[in-house]
């Protein structure tokens, strides 16, 4: 991408704090409601998202909001994930992360499971770490750890992923991950 058509971050940072083992491993009243009714939560996200970026409330809302959606995906809680994601969904993993055989983009709530079944076959006991976010308005950037041990040979797998998601009407309509924060942000139209 040419410099000219790249401006300097001006997102809002949050630092994410682990949540604690009992909170991860179980959904919360909020969790349940959105189950339940989902058409509240995207009614919730669309107000949330509708605020400044600068917004106290909208920054401990979506740094609870990534919190909670890690902690889903981390217990395999994937109809609490899916509450979230447009039907449309479209998710594009890191190249390098790609086996030769796999999709390199997966759409909609039946990609976004295949995709899971296909990780966990490798790594069983796949986990992400939230370490920070970055609101940059209808965008915002993940800092993740991902973590776990090869299935057949236990090897332990540690890496370090950009997750840049984009959200519309209230629900995540895309996702790419990235290797290297430069590349995320550049895939966002900005640099630091």
């Amino acid at each position: 991408m040419s410099q000219e058509n790249v401006e300097i971050v001006r997102g809002v940072r949050t630092k994410l704090s682990p949540l604690s083992e009992r909170v991860s491993q179980r959904r919360t009243l909020d969790e349940r409601l959105f189950i339940r009714f989902p058409a509240l939560f995207r009614l919730l996200t669309d107000r949330l998202m509708g605020l400044p970026p600068r917004s106290r409330l909208r920054r401990l809302m979506l740094a609870r909001l990534v919190g909670r959606a890690y902690a889903a995906a981390n217990r395999r809680d994937f109809d609490l994930v899916l509450t979230g994601l447009d039907p449309e969904f479209e998710y594009r993993p890191p190249a390098d992360l790609t086996a030769p055989d796999q999709d390199a983009v997966f759409y909609g709530h039946d990609g976004y499971r295949r995709l899971w079944r296909t990780w966990l076959d490798a790594f069983e006991d796949l986990r992400y770490e939230p370490e920070e976010v970055l609101d940059l308005g209808d965008m915002y950037l993940a800092t993740v750890q991902m973590r776990g041990h090869g299935s057949g040979s236990g090897v332990p797998m540690g890496l370090q992923l950009f997750q840049l998601f984009n959200w519309r009407r209230g629900l995540l309509v895309w996702q790419q991950d990235f290797g290297n924060r430069a590349e995320a942000l550049e895939a966002a139209g900005l640099r630091e």
